[in-house]
């Protein structure tokens, strides 16, 4: 096995791994743009960001199982030129239902792909080593996740040239992908039909509902927390400025490209149970000590008050990369000074945001070793579209909690999850999770496969003659 920094076919996976939060994040800073060149409000802006999660949760469930069949490059080519049209079309959106309907387009491309990668990963990588890999695939996920937003505010001005420098690099992919993955073979075949029940058969393993929940438990307390905390940061009593929030937000992610690969290195030494389990610990106590700071603190100074040195700033002049580095150092250790509520979010934050990191690439790994190599696919698939789910439904689940009674509810719900999550993670690592490559009952019973049993049978007692 080489070296994953060696192994030129990890690259398009690991680069399409980055664009698919990339892609989802790098409208969030063009709001304000968005709402003026398209005539709209904020709440279409909103509605395309629902509308662009939507299909990448749902289709996710059907990609895996489709690779299972088709083969994985053929899901991969065919998602990256699906994202490719939709990159290509926004660029001449004049209105908001256009713009909204490339999203689709574009989320329908990232459905086809994610949980086929997580699938060719276990495909191509060994038990022993594989934790590692799927680490390295959680950092590329959260360096999408923090570059998105920041490549969005740069070129906010020039929204439409961005998009078409994305429909070309996602060409660009496409060809990276077919010449450094074409030599993997992977064992496919069957109709349309046989995915349904590939699907059927694969959601019998017990392990790969758990793993599932699992998911869709993590990812719901980490977005309602994230997206719930952005709002009230901005009001009363803490009235921090956008750029504050932001700079709490995108730590977290900035860190789990670091804290995502040494726990895959972790995972494949101290076990799949042992570190997902001390990720979440980490995760909870965060949540109960934020819980405590909201609650008991003193009201903060206003950060609103404090200077933004980036939003004063001449915007005529250029700013390089280490004058803005520079100007968002000391703006960051101004206000750590004196908005001690912004300095223990930041810390908060970003220590929940490292034990999250720890959870992901033992499941992504569990994945696709819960189950027969023939239905990894499948498994991805489900667990994938879990998951996101548990992102899309989050935000609405939590905002009645929070509006009832308050930021610190959010945090204490999140904590309370943690035991449940801790408790899915053992039961799910209980037995033991590499299994040979064997046929269920049902495919046994088949008359093809009995006939080819019988055969091999028979000439095993003639050989013994």
């Amino acid at each position: 096995m080489r070296r994953p920094h060696l192994d030129y076919r990890f690259i398009p996976i690991y680069l399409a791994a980055a664009i698919g939060p990339f892609s989802g994040n790098i409208i969030l800073p063009m709001i304000p743009i968005l709402k003026n060149d398209l005539v709209t409000d904020v709440s279409l802006i909103m509605l395309s960001l629902t509308l662009f999660q939507i299909p990448f949760a749902l289709g996710q469930f059907f990609s895996g199982g489709l690779s299972d069949v088709y083969g994985r490059m053929k899901l991969i080519l065919a998602g990256f030129l699906l994202l490719a049209l939709g990159f290509a079309f926004t660029p001449f959106s004049t209105n908001i239902w256009f713009f909204i309907i490339t999203r689709i387009v574009q989320g329908l491309g990232l459905a086809l792909m994610s949980p086929v990668l997580v699938a060719l990963i276990g495909d191509i990588t060994e038990p022993p080593k594989r934790g590692r890999y799927m680490g390295f695939y959680s950092a590329a996920v959260q360096a999408g996740i923090a570059i998105g937003p920041f490549v969005g505010g740069v070129m906010a001005n020039q929204w439409r040239l961005l998009f078409m420098i994305m429909a070309v690099f996602s060409v660009a992919l496409t060809v990276c992908s077919w010449l450094c993955l074409r030599r993997i073979t992977v064992k496919e075949g069957g109709s349309l039909g046989d995915i349904a029940e590939n699907l059927r058969d694969t959601l019998r393993y017990r392990q790969v509902l758990i793993l599932g929940l699992t998911g869709f438990m993590v990812f719901f307390s980490y977005l309602a927390v994230i997206s719930l905390s952005s709002d009230a940061l901005s009001v009363f009593p803490y009235y921090m400025d956008p750029n504050s929030v932001g700079i709490i937000l995108s730590t977290s992610g900035i860190i789990g490209i670091f804290t995502s690969s040494l726990a895959g290195f972790l995972t494949d030494k101290f076990g799949k149970r042992n570190i997902p389990t001390v990720g979440m610990i980490i995760a909870g106590v965060a949540l109960i000590i934020m819980a405590w700071v909201t609650t008991y603190s003193e009201p903060a100074f206003p950060l609103a008050y404090i200077p933004n040195l980036l939003e004063n700033s001449n915007q005529n002049v250029y700013l390089t990369g280490q004058t803005f580095v520079s100007l968002l150092t000391v703006q960051t250790l101004f206000r750590s000074m004196f908005g001690w509520i912004f300095r223990d979010f930041l810390i908060l934050m970003t220590i929940r945001g490292v034990g999250i990191s720890f959870v992901w690439p033992a499941l992504l790994a569990l994945s696709v070793e819960v189950v027969p190599p023939q239905r990894r696919g499948a498994s991805t698939s489900i667990f994938s579209g879990m998951r996101f789910l548990g992102y899309s439904m989050a935000p609405v689940a939590f905002t009645p909690v929070y509006l009832w009674i308050g930021l610190d509810a959010v945090f204490i719900v999140g904590a309370a999850l943690t035991p449940a999550i801790i408790a899915l993670i053992y039961l799910v690592t209980r037995k033991k999770i590499e299994k040979p490559e064997t046929l269920t009952k049902k495919e046994e019973s088949k008359p093809g496969v009995q006939k080819r049993k019988q055969k091999s049978h028979n000439k095993k007692l003639s050989h013994r003659k």
